[in-house]
């Protein structure tokens, strides 16, 4: 019976996302006019992927990681919606450094790989309010050296792959957001790999760290090194009322990935979408995302997409459009991903 409802589960998960799928590209072409056509007819440009090399052992294996196994699909999903699903195999947390339950998180961490997950963990390097330093500066001084030793406690002991991204979006001018970003590019590269090599002294389980930037012009100037990146991540969002009013037409996935993937291409490192979400009608929905999925196979440099599957903070895109919520309907999600695995 239980094997049954499985596979009952999976042709209903294949036939709603069939449906949706169905969504003709006339719609696209009616928002955005001759962009969108031009869009959908232009060839893509060839791609080229790399391998990687870096110092430690763990690290090593990244190559081999990249080039051997299919795309990974994963998904930050606090309300639990895609809990039971396998395909999903890396599992995205955030953590605040400063205000995280240690027992709670190795437990955490300990359950996914139970589950056969791979954990995806985000640090983001909050600093401590009474600190009188400014936040890299105090890294740099070593004032933030215990909190990274109980991180290393935290994921000291794992079996991995452990997954690990520090700092995301330094990159970005959102200093009022997230106080390390923006800053002096040679000071964040210091505290970065402060960071890395002192976790590395610490911890034997196979950590790999994901550097991920916003990627515009300018990123390269945070980049830590090749021996302190095994992957490039990156943020790909399609919000239909931003792209309007910041580009005058909604862009799909090929240009904003082709975008970002330029300015990293010299750095011959395999890319991961850290966070994948887009928000609009449910036809848009279906229409971008089956873009997207289309488009992955083109690009061998690409080896993970995480869903980010939450409403974004309020405010996050400014006060002119209302805060988009990125949690498509679940059988899309699950639909396009069983297909791609096949």
């Amino acid at each position: 019976m239980k094997s049954q409802i499985t596979v009952d589960r999976r042709l209903v998960s294949q036939l709603v996302a069939l449906g949706l799928l169905t969504v003709l590209p006339v719609a696209m072409i009616t928002i955005n006019g001759t962009k969108a056509v031009r869009a959908i007819l232009t060839p893509v440009s060839g791609s080229g992927g790399g391998t990687v090399g870096a110092s430690k052992e763990a690290s090593a294996r990244v190559g081999d990681l990249a080039v051997a196994a299919p795309l990974r699909f994963g998904v930050y999903d606090p309300g639990g919606v895609f809990a039971a699903d396998k395909a999903l195999k890396q599992r995205h947390i955030y953590v605040s450094w400063v205000s995280f339950d240690h027992t709670k998180l190795k437990e955490e961490l300990k359950s996914l790989e139970q589950q056969e997950f791979e954990p995806l963990l985000t640090i983001e390097p909050w600093p401590i309010e009474s600190s009188e330093l400014p936040l890299l500066t105090g890294i740099l001084e070593g004032n933030y050296d215990r909190i990274i030793d109980e991180l290393a406690g935290v994921l000291r002991g794992l079996d991995g792959p452990v997954y690990i991204s520090w700092g995301h979006e330094m990159d970005q001018d959102l200093t009022a957001r997230y106080p390390w970003s923006n800053a002096d590019p040679a000071q964040f590269v210091a505290a970065y790999r402060h960071v890395v090599d002192r976790i590395r002294e610490q911890v034997d389980t196979p950590l790999y760290w994901i550097w991920a930037g916003v990627l515009k012009d300018g990123s390269l100037r945070y980049w830590p090194g090749s021996e302190y990146a095994d992957f490039i991540g990156m943020p790909i969002y399609s919000f239909p009322a931003w792209d309007q009013q910041t580009y005058g037409f909604i862009r799909d996935f090929r240009t904003t990935f082709e975008e970002k993937r330029k300015i990293v291409a010299e750095l011959n490192k395999p890319l991961m979408i850290t966070e994948l979400g887009v928000s609009g009608s449910g036809d848009f929905n279906s229409y971008w995302l089956h873009q997207a999925f289309m488009a992955f196979e083109e690009y061998p440099d690409l080896v993970g997409v995480t869903f980010f599957y939450s409403k974004d903070h309020e405010g996050a895109w400014g006060n002119e459009v209302e805060t988009p919520d990125w949690r498509v309907h679940p059988e899309l999600i699950r639909g396009l991903v069983d297909w791609k695995l096949r």
